[in-house]
């Protein structure tokens, strides 16, 4: 990866650094990500000035992102700087203050602009082709229409967390009648958005305040799979944990597990404010992104054409993670391809269709990213990467039944793994049937050469014959898969024969 970039978000609660390095069209990394609290819009209130130390918060969190940049040879740096700079009388003196201490001159993002890529990041990291976007940051909620993967039409209005909390609430504790008032302002403010917004679509969730709110629901569910982009957070959820908010303090709210200490002050506003959006949208669940803006803006550097879109996002996504880690391309569509075979052939015992056969054809292609860490356990490090990746447009069942391919491709008995809560009926079944293919697969291309060309089974009754069809030597191959045939014989009750075809 040739191309390094540090994109800047300096939003009314918090300062967002993302370090990527990447090939336009091919690959991306993560490199690094730095957060800095700095309350921009803290005492705004209708002065619509930002205050004195606000921006020095502001200024300081962006010299120590300028030091990291100069420190690791990030010179490439998108800043970007939302409501509160874009509303505040003052904003063009804070962004001069800014260039003449720190040497950055931040994009002030329209708030149409802001939606397009707060949608940008949707289309390119959660399988939906419409969809509803909420974004709420500390100044302003956001809601963008996204259809057919392009942002359609978006709005916003002063009822970010910060602001809310400042405008609605008096004291730490909640009273009812102060948070009826937010309710009331929330419904009030989008009902006409709204009006023209297609009903029944899903809401796609952006933004510290909501991320926060759906891990508090994560822990308290017991979900072990620390992923929080595409969790499906249930409004059910989301009532629970705002009841609890309202009646706490500060100081009790910081103590809830999965909730950051610095935003214990303003959640309650934003649980409020997102709980009337989907209460009034008739929504019966938010999904969550991962990304905002910044990975919206950074999409445009990544796919330069196209309207900035990837055109296969699961593809891109799973090829991505193999070229992150250990990529052996002609091996890995071999497998593929020899896995592939023996799925549809086998076709009569499983009975799977188009979803397992998209499943195991994107582990194959992952099957041995873990040969980055070692090569004895890269079976279970593989898994673990797979399972620590954000996977744009799968859901967390698909990608932990992944992982676990990826994990059972050697050796071993398929098991949950402790995956269990985000597994379904039948997918243990699913994944040893499946894991048998990827399994039988990796060894007849053991020597990695690509020497077996094709496969024909045989099924009568409970035996299974497989033909193994080549032109050079591949007595190493049909050795391997024979002393490997114990997960097919045991996962579809057959015995298997390997033999080499005529």
């Amino acid at each position: 990866m040739n191309e390094k970039i540090a994109i800047i978000d300096l939003g009314s609660n918090t300062a967002r650094l993302v370090a990527l390095s990447y090939q336009p069209e091919t690959c991306f990394k993560l490199e690094d990500e730095l957060r800095e609290p700095v309350r921009l819009s803290e005492n705004m209130g209708e002065s619509k000035i930002i205050r004195a130390e606000a921006a020095k918060r502001g200024i300081d969190a962006l010299k120590a992102f300028k030091t990291y940049c100069d420190a690791v040879g990030i010179s490439k740096i998108h800043a970007t700087a939302t409501s509160a700079v874009r509303e505040a009388v003052n904003g063009a003196s804070f962004l001069a203050a800014v260039e003449k201490s720190v040497g950055l001159k931040p994009e002030i993002l329209a708030g149409e602009k802001e939606a397009y890529y707060g949608t940008l990041a949707v289309a390119n990291s959660l399988n939906y082709q419409d969809a509803l976007v909420l974004d709420l940051g500390g100044g302003s909620l956001q809601l963008s229409y996204m259809k057919n993967r392009k942002f359609k039409s978006g709005q916003s209005w002063p009822l970010g967390a910060v602001r809310s909390t400042e405008l609605f609430f008096a004291d730490e504790i909640v009273k009812k009648k102060e948070a009826k008032e937010l309710i009331k302002k929330t419904r009030e403010s989008i009902a006409e958005y709204l009006e023209d917004v297609p009903k029944g679509l899903p809401i796609v969730g952006m933004g510290g305040t909501v991320r926060n709110l759906a891990n508090i629901a994560k822990k308290a569910n017991g979900d072990r799979l620390e992923l929080i982009h595409n969790y499906h957070f249930s409004l059910n959820d989301l009532d629970k944990i705002t009841e609890g908010l309202i009646t706490k303090t500060v100081a009790e709210r910081k103590k809830i597990t999965g909730l950051n200490s610095d935003r214990a002050d303003i959640i309650t506003a934003g649980a409020i404010v997102i709980r009337e959006v989907l209460d009034y949208y008739q929504a019966k669940e938010i999904i969550i992104s991962g990304q905002g803006i910044r990975e919206g803006l950074f999409y445009s550097y990544l796919f330069p054409k196209n309207d900035h879109l990837v055109k296969d996002l699961r593809s891109f996504s799973i090829n991505n993670l193999a070229k992150r880690y250990y990529d052996f391309p002609k091996h890995n569509k071999h497998v593929r391809k020899l896995s592939l075979l023996l799925f549809e052939q086998l076709a009569p015992l499983h009975g799977y269709g188009d979803w397992e056969r998209d499943l195991l054809a994107q582990a194959a292609i992952v099957h041995d990213i873990g040969m980055a860490i070692n090569y004895y356990d890269h079976h279970k490090q593989g898994q673990m990467l797979v399972i620590g990746s954000a996977l744009a447009g799968f859901s967390h069942r698909e990608q932990a039944i992944i992982s676990l391919l990826v994990r059972f491709h050697r050796k071993g008995k398929p098991s949950a793994l402790g995956l269990d809560s985000v597994l379904e009926k039948g997918d243990l079944e699913r994944l040893s049937k499946l894991a048998a293919l990827l399994r039988l697969a990796e060894y007849l291309e053991r020597s990695k050469a690509q020497r077996v060309q094709d496969l024909r089974c045989h099924i009568a009754e409970q035996y299974l014959q497989i033909e193994v069809l080549a032109e050079d030597d591949v007595s190493v191959e049909i050795k391997e898969a024979i002393l490997h045939s114990d997960l097919l014989a045991n996962a579809y009750g057959v015995e298997v024969e390997i033999v080499l075809g005529h």
